[in-house]
């Protein structure tokens, strides 16, 4: 019994003491904008030479919103907060390559890393003041070029491609939308 009382007032010493240290859980709850009920998400500009990917990543990040809580997804003139957002940069890296044609010394790519770069920002409809905003969000997939140099296929490189840039779609709409509900 008596260790049951020690084992209590422990407890309850640790965490009066714990509590008020000042140190609390950050990024929780409802956003920059609590009780925020409807956002816009127009269609990114597209700084790159890859055609289409300010509509791709415009609408997986309104998928993302739709699909994952209570926000509404409305026209710009409807919404309390509109997200802009800017495809700044797109490009590749060789990542594994073997040696093809060895009289011309070159080497034959085998999987390339794409990496894409976002300017996403979120203002306020009314005054165009910026509540939320991520620089330089950027993120990479990896994805196969054609292994075969005999048989060069361009379209399966381009499907692979493709492929890639609609995960990095999805996942950094994921990102973007659990940032911004978690206020970071």
């Amino acid at each position: 019994m008596l260790r049951s009382i020690q084992f209590f007032v422990l407890a309850v010493l640790s965490l009066l003491v714990g509590g008020g240290c000042g140190y609390h859980f950050s990024g929780e709850g409802q956003g920059p904008r609590p009780g925020l009920k409807r956002i816009a998400i127009p269609v990114f500009e597209n700084m790159t030479s890859e055609p289409e990917l300010g509509s791709m990543f415009a609408g997986e990040l309104r998928r993302q919103f739709m699909a994952r809580g209570d926000i509404q997804v409305v026209p710009v003139d409807d919404a309390e907060v509109v997200f802009k957002g800017r495809v700044t940069q797109i490009y590749t890296n060789a990542v594994a390559h073997r040696a093809f044609e060895r009289r011309f010394q070159t080497r034959l790519t085998l999987e390339a890393r794409l990496y894409v770069s976002l300017d996403i920002r979120c203002e306020d409809a009314r005054t165009g003041s910026v509540i939320w905003r991520d620089p330089k969000l950027t993120d990479s997939r990896v994805f196969g070029q054609n292994p075969d140099p005999a048989n060069l296929d361009p379209i399966l490189t381009f499907d692979n491609r493709h492929l890639a840039l609609e995960f990095l779609a999805r996942e950094m709409s994921i990102k973007i939308h659990d940032r911004f509900m978690s206020n970071f």
